[in-house]
C-alpha cells in the first residue's frame, strides 16, 4: 500500500486550486460537497467557476496563485493543464508544507483523490493508487448498485440514538446492539419505510434489548482454508469480520486475516509459541482470561492432523474459563475421492483422541459451567461434534457421487 487511505475533516479549512478551467471543475465540484473554504486562482475562468463564485460557494481570484495565498491552506490542487505552471504550483506547496495534487499527473502528486460513492453521511472511497482509474470507476458503479440512496438516512437517524445507547449499554453491548440492528434493517423493504417508522423501530429495538444475553463470551473454532477467503463459509466469514480476538496458524493467508476488524487482536499461535516458549494451550488460556465478558473469540485452524490432535486440549482450557465453544466446519477446496478419504482420516484422529479428553467438548448449546464429574454429558458433547463432522463428510460424499 503506497497511499494511506483516510478521511480528512475540511470543515472551515482552506483548500486552494490553481487553475479555473475545465480541468479544475471536477475537483471543485467534489470539494463543494464539503464545508471547506475553497479559493480558486487563475485566468480565463469557465462559467461554472464564475457561477459558484457569484453564489458564494467559493472565492475566485482572477490571477495566478502566489506563495502568500497558501497561508493556512491544508490542500492544494494544481489544475492548470500546463506542466510548467503545475510544477510551479508543486514548488509553492512544498515550500509551504502543503500537500499537493497535480490533476492527471500521478508522479507529481503527493496525494490522490479516489473514486467516491456518496450516500451522505456514508462515503465509500475506491482507489487503485492511480494505476487504473477506469477500473476504479467500474468498481464505483458496482458499489453504487449495492447501496441504495436511502441508506444514508439510516445512518443519520442512528446518530440521534448514540448517546442513549451509550448510557444504557457497555462497550461490547453497544457494538453487539448496532450490529444486530443494522443486520436486520439492511433490507430493501426496511430501507423504503418512512423515517418516522425507522425511528420507532430503533426505539423499540433499544427498549427490548436484553443486555444480559450478551454477557458470555463464545470461542469459535473455524476450520479454514489456508489460501483464499473464497473458500470460507458464509458463517466463518461473518465471524471473522466481527471477532474481538483471532488466533491463527502461520500458514493462514493474509487475505483471510484482512477480513478481521482493525481493532481485533490477532495472535499468530506458531510465532507466539516460538517467541514465548509456551504451548498453544497456555497462550490461548492466558489471553482468553482477559476476554470472558461477552467477546467473540475465534481460532482459525487449517484442516490438518495437527489441528485435530491439539483441538481437545485447547477446548479443555477454554471450558475451564467458562467460555462457550462452537466448532464451525470449513469447505474443502477439492471435492475428490482423495479429499473424502482425507476427511475420514482426520475424523479417525478425532475419534482415537476422544478417550483422552478430560472435559469433553463444549458446544454453544451446552452451558459451559458443567460439572466436571458428569461423564455422560462429556460424552454427549464429544458425540455432538463427532456427529457434526460425520454429517459434513456425508455431504461431501453426496456431492462427489
Amino acid at each position: 500500500m503506497k497511499y494511506f487511505p483516510l478521511f480528512l475533516d475540511l470543515a472551515e479549512k482552506k483548500v486552494a486550486i490553481s487553475g479555473a478551467g475545465e480541468t479544475a471543475v471536477p475537483k471543485i465540484r467534489l470539494l463543494l460537497k464539503t464545508d471547506a473554504r475553497i479559493e480558486v486562482f487563475g485566468k480565463k475562468p469557465v462559467p461554472d467557476v464564475i457561477n459558484w463564485h457569484n453564489r458564494g460557494k467559493l472565492s475566485f481570484h482572477d490571477r495566478e496563485i502566489k506563495s502568500d495565498d497558501l497561508q493556512g491552506c491544508v490542500l492544494l490542487y494544481g489544475a492548470n493543464n500546463n506542466p510548467k505552471e503545475d510544477r510551479k504550483v508543486l514548488a509553492l506547496g512544498e515550500a509551504k508544507g502543503v500537500l499537493v495534487n497535480i490533476v492527471d499527473n500521478l508522479q507529481l502528486s503527493q496525494f490522490i483523490t479516489p473514486a467516491i460513492v456518496d450516500r451522505d453521511p456514508i462515503t465509500v472511497a475506491i482507489g487503485t493508487e492511480g494505476t487504473a482509474p477506469v477500473l476504479a470507476r467500474k468498481i464505483k458503479a458496482r458499489v453504487e448498485d449495492l447501496l441504495p440512496e436511502s441508506i444514508g438516512r439510516v445512518a443519520k437517524i442512528s446518530t440521534t440514538f448514540r448517546e442513549r445507547v451509550a448510557s444504557k449499554l457497555s462497550r461490547l453491548q453497544i457494538r453487539s446492539f448496532w450490529s444486530s440492528y443494522f443486520e436486520r434493517i439492511l433490507t430493501k423493504k426496511i430501507l423504503e419505510v418512512p423515517e418516522g417508522e425507522l425511528l420507532e423501530n430503533l426505539e423499540e429495538t433499544l427498549e427490548n434489548y436484553d443486555p444480559d444475553q450478551e454477557e458470555q463470551s463464545v470461542y469459535y473454532f473455524v476450520e479454514s482454508s489456508t489460501t483464499s477467503p473464497d473458500l470460507l463459509t458464509v458463517k466463518a466469514r461473518r465471524l471473522i469480520e466481527n471477532a474481538d480476538v483471532v488466533f491463527y496458524d502461520s500458514q493462514i493467508s493474509k487475505f483471510i486475516l484482512e477480513l478481521a476488524r482493525r481493532e481485533a487482536i490477532l495472535v499468530d499461535l506458531d510465532q507466539r509459541t516460538e517467541l514465548d516458549g509456551q504451548s498453544r494451550q497456555q497462550i490461548i488460556a492466558s489471553i482468553c482470561q482477559e476476554f470472558s465478558h461477552g467477546e467473540t473469540i475465534l481460532q482459525l485452524g487449517s484442516n490438518s492432523f495437527q489441528m485435530w490432535e491439539s483441538l481437545g486440549s485447547e477446548m479443555t482450557e477454554i471450558e475451564d474459563l467458562g467460555i462457550k465453544f462452537e466448532f464451525v466446519p470449513g469447505v474443502s477446496p477439492i471435492k475428490t475421492k482423495s479429499t473424502r478419504e482425507r476427511s475420514g482420516d482426520l475424523l479417525s484422529v478425532f475419534l482415537d483422541d476422544r478417550s483422552r479428553w478430560k472435559n469433553g467438548v463444549n458446544l454453544s448449546s451446552i452451558h459451559p459451567r458443567q460439572p466436571k464429574n458428569n461423564e455422560g454429558l462429556r460424552k454427549q458433547n464429544s458425540n455432538n461434534l463427532i456427529g457434526e463432522l460425520a454429517s459434513v463428510e456425508s455431504g461431501m460424499a453426496l456431492r462427489e457421487n
